[in-house]
């Protein structure tokens, strides 16, 4: 199996975190066992080997495993955390944990269509035909929708993508956006579809991975530099959020696909 993220179009950037693909085959009798960890984004998802309606997946609360086996080739759009509420109209927490149909203006069939050898697109690559289709979709979906809600998406900021022990307690975010504690969790839980303190947790567990994806070793100077209380501490939030130890996490990297969100992205 192979994954790859791609950078999204700028125009989309408010919205989509990245584009992705995990194709390749798996044996019948032995599925390929993908491990998704959760991230805070929802996702919409092509199945290109088999067409068929989109699905958005909503965000999840803890790792959830995909048995995959045959021909696979998935295309994904990754929602950015927060967006997921503006774009399909639902609440997050609606959202969470459940995979529901969707509908754009191109369907999965379409796109896999699109990426059928023909000599009008002989001299094209076809996989870059199947992401222009779903760019134009996502453009016309998104054209007359709000962007995400700005207090919420201001508070994620202050927490993805942190890289040292700076997670700014929900107190001192609220304070930040002049808001009681109460009424942001109300809204955070509404557009993200996890509670503030949960989020936090899974970012600060985040950056333990991308730290570890950088080249950092040792559990216990990672779980410092995260802002871990101790070890422990980080084994306990793992195991709530992925199933797995951070050791155990770490074997499932050595494989090509498996968990490896937030990998290297790929410009199209």
């Amino acid at each position: 199996m192979i994954y790859a993220e791609y950078m999204p179009p700028r125009d989309l950037v408010p919205w989509v975190a990245c584009f992705w693909r995990i194709h390749g085959c798996a044996s019948e009798t032995t599925p390929f066992q993908h491990r998704v960890l959760p991230d805070g984004c929802a996702d919409l998802l092509f199945n290109l080997s088999a067409g068929g309606a989109i699905e958005l997946v909503g965000p999840m609360s803890t790792a959830q495993v995909f048995a995959l086996s045959r021909s696979v080739d998935m295309l994904g759009v990754r929602l950015r955390p927060g967006a997921v509420t503006a774009f399909s109209g639902v609440r997050a927490d609606e959202l969470l944990d459940v995979v529901v149909p969707f509908s754009l203006s191109v369907s999965a069939e379409h796109v896999a269509e699109a990426g059928l050898p023909s000599e009008r697109r002989r001299d094209a690559g076809c996989f870059q035909v199947q992401l222009r289709l779903v760019f134009d979709a996502l453009r016309a979906h998104v054209a007359a929708l709000d962007e995400p809600d700005p207090v919420i998406s201001h508070a994620l900021r202050r927490w993805v993508r942190a890289e040292s022990h700076d997670f700014p307690s929900v107190s001192i975010l609220t304070r930040d956006v002049g808001s009681s504690e109460r009424a942001f969790e109300r809204r955070f839980l509404a557009n993200v579809g996890l509670r503030p303190v949960s989020y936090r947790r899974l970012a600060r567990l985040r950056t333990v991975f991308r730290l570890h994806a950088a080249g950092a070793r040792g559990w216990a100077p990672i779980a410092a530099t995260a802002g871990f209380s101790d070890q422990a501490h980080l084994v306990r939030d793992c195991r709530a959020f992925t199933g797995l130890t951070p050791t155990e996490w770490a074997a499932t990297q050595a494989a090509r696909a498996g968990f490896v969100q937030d990998g290297a992205v790929t410009t199209v």
